[in-house]
């Protein structure tokens, strides 16, 4: 699959009214296009809009978050934002109309083959897949995507193999051999009419249940991504306005040190904590007295020594029995037999190990030491959370005071990340519902996943049985666990390549940090640390993500929201030469402070670099708009947005201050 962004236009949106045009010939974007826009200019929106249009997920926008992207001030009634893609050579455009009034959003699709506009967000169906937010969640790319590569929580990196790699085509696989059988079953002549009806109606209920479930699951899994990014972002500016304003900054500053040092605390008291709960014999005494019970149990009834089948079977090779009968056939035969009673080899070494690991682990009174270090890994985990909650409550109370004090804006950051942290835990409920473990209860409306694909299955055996379609019932399973089994090889050995070849490159990108991917478990794991500086954390998700986009064989675009800032000089050049070595488009929303380093490493890797500035029209750029060069400008009401190098370069918002 090969996907272009070619460019889009946004008119009436709290981004500037602009045509952004990325290509260099028809349907060609340049490989490397970079917009330079000043903080404030709307660069968030840009992105939000992009991937709305693209992902067609405006559908699902809530009242506040339609009307939330009105420009304020602006009376306009309605905002456009239209995308134009080339997908394998073939134009594709979303318009994106979002109607304040009516708090609604609208599209409309132009693709080839089409016969003109259709309504909706109507992509090819070849192309659908790699249009969702599963796929645009991966290469519209910032920092914080970056951070949740290494979320445990969030099992980022593994979404991004299984997309990328398209591993989840096997599960469509498996759908469809039971969806096969599932029709097969329907036409086949059943013993019992009633009955057989009865279960495939109750199959068809669970089997649509479990679908919707699924979809929650995933939807509840994408947003609650984008909530938690949400939230951040908007921690984050309230940070940075507590720490400006001379009232608070002081305070702000000693609370965020007191946050942060409790966010650490906690994590590492969480991990040494979940490290002990998997030794059973730290949660109580009775683990350890059962367990040396078991063992004086076993010394007693001399297992497994003088119990093994291995005696009798060697004992038939020789001509006598140890009885001094001789050893006939029928003795063989029996002793044969017998011998099924007593130990095997696997068993005896089972049962030999066992022993040894009980022993190692010391009798009960020798026990003691680990629960109560278990316990005292308990009450620090209390402390630390009681710590972080104090903490956390200090910077709330700041907020409060400073909102109190009619600071709107403040006021309105606290309420938007209010409403979304509760809109976080709804999802966050319904992925904990919908990954219980069975509870081996029959109940069709359960939320439960496991639950619902062991009905199921139960289900499907009946039917079998009732239309005598056991054997093809039996080739579906064994096709299912052949699949199952190709998903787990495939994705262990995509990890283990690409963890080789991310480490090489990263040697090459941070070679004077000796920083290294140990595993891909769900998340990214460094090596001999817990975590990284936010710009070590940004430079492996560069290179992890664009190993990946090689691995997986597609060309996309690498749509990345200020892609050096946090990183120090020396990396920015080794990044910027990686890139366009990775990558087939990149399209960068920089800000002039990331231009040292990082666009000149760019510019000498790459075959075609575009350079465009995008800022608003206020009084205070009245001084730019007055030396703007003689070719390549677009003015609209709003805003002004060049094209070229040289003015790309002299840029510099804060001179016209």
């Amino acid at each position: 699959m090969k996907i272009k962004l070619l460019g889009w236009e946004s008119r009436g949106l709290r981004c500037p009214d602009a045509a952004i045009d990325l290509t260099v010939t028809h349907r060609t974007p340049a490989q490397i296009s970079l917009l330079q826009m000043p903080n404030g200019t709307g660069k968030t929106t840009t992105l939000k809009m992009l991937d709305a249009a693209m992902s067609g997920r405006a559908v699902q926008w809530d009242e506040e978050t339609i009307r939330g992207l009105r420009r304020p001030g602006d009376d306009h009634a309605k905002g456009v934002f239209v995308v134009r893609l080339s997908v394998d050579d073939r134009p594709l455009t979303f318009e994106l109309s979002l109607d304040f009034e009516r708090a609604e959003a609208i599209y409309r699709t132009t693709r080839a083959g089409s016969n003109g506009v259709v309504p909706g967000w109507d992509p090819e169906p070849t192309y659908r897949r790699f249009l969702t937010p599963r796929f645009l969640d991966l290469f519209v790319f910032d920092g914080e995507f970056a951070n949740r590569l290494f979320d445990p929580s969030g099992l980022q990196a593994e979404t991004v193999i299984d997309a990328l790699c398209e591993l989840y085509l096997l599960d469509e696989v498996s759908r469809f051999a039971e969806g096969v059988w599932n029709k097969q079953a329907k036409l086949a002549p059943g013993k019992s009419d009633a009955t057989l009806q009865k279960e495939q109606l109750r199959y068809e209920a669970l089997t649509k249940r479990l679908g919707y479930v699924s979809r929650k699951r995933e939807d509840a899994a994408s947003k609650a991504v984008t909530l938690q990014a949400e939230i951040e972002t908007l921690e984050r500016k309230i940070r940075v306005r507590l720490s400006e304003v001379e009232t608070t900054r002081d305070e702000a500053h000693d609370a965020e040190l007191a946050l942060v040092g409790a966010n650490s605390a906690l994590e590492r008291i969480v991990a040494e904590t979940i490290g002990a709960l998997r030794n059973p014999l730290a949660l109580h005494a009775q683990f350890a007295e059962t367990l040396w019970t078991l063992r004086g149990n076993l010394d007693r009834l001399k297992l497994p020594e003088n119990t093994s089948a291995q005696f009798f079977l060697d004992l038939v090779e020789d001509d006598e029995c140890i009885c001094g009968r001789d050893m006939t056939d029928g003795a063989v035969a029996e002793i044969e037999r017998r011998s099924a009673d007593y130990l095997d080899d696997m068993s005896t070494g089972f049962l030999n190990a066992l022993k040894q690991d009980i022993e190692k682990a010391g009798a009960p009174s020798e026990t003691a030491a680990i629960r109560t270090t278990f316990a005292a890994s308990i009450t620090d985990l209390a402390a630390a959370r009681r710590q972080r909650k104090e903490a956390q409550q200090v910077v709330d109370l700041l907020t409060t005071q400073l909102a109190d004090a009619g600071d709107d804006e403040l006021k309105g950051w606290q309420t938007q990340k209010d409403l979304a942290a509760e809109r976080l835990e709804g999802a966050k409920e319904l992925l904990r519902k919908a990954d219980e473990p069975d509870d081996l209860t029959d109940d069709a409306e359960t939320w439960s996943i496991q639950s619902l694909e062991r009905q199921i299955e139960e289900v499907g055996k009946k039917i079998a049985t009732i239309t005598e379609t056991l054997d093809l019932r039996a080739k579906t399973e064994v096709l299912k666990q052949i699949l199952g089994r190709a998903g787990e090889l495939a994705r262990a050995q995509i990890k283990s390549e690409l963890i080789e070849i991310s480490n090489d490159r990263l040697r090459q990108v941070l070679m004077n940090d000796p920083l290294r991917i140990a595993s891909i478990d769900g998340a990214l794991r460094l090596a001999g640390q817990g975590g990284a500086s936010v710009g070590q954390t940004l430079s492996v998700g560069y290179v992890f993500l664009m190993s990946v986009l090689q691995r997986g064989g597609h060309e996309l675009p690498l749509i990345v929201d200020s892609p050096a800032n946090p990183i120090d000089a020396g990396v920015r050049r080794r990044i910027g030469a990686l890139i366009p070595q990775l990558c087939s488009q990149f399209v960068g929303f920089t800000i002039n402070t990331e231009r040292e380093g990082f666009v000149p490493a760019l510019q000498e890797a790459s075959d075609s670099i575009k350079y465009l500035t995008l800022f608003r029209r206020t009084e205070g750029t009245r001084g730019l708009q007055a030396r703007l060069p003689n070719d390549g400008v677009s003015i609209t009401d709003n805003a002004v947005l060049v094209e070229g190098r040289a003015f790309f370069e002299r840029f510099d918002l804060e001179d016209e201050g």
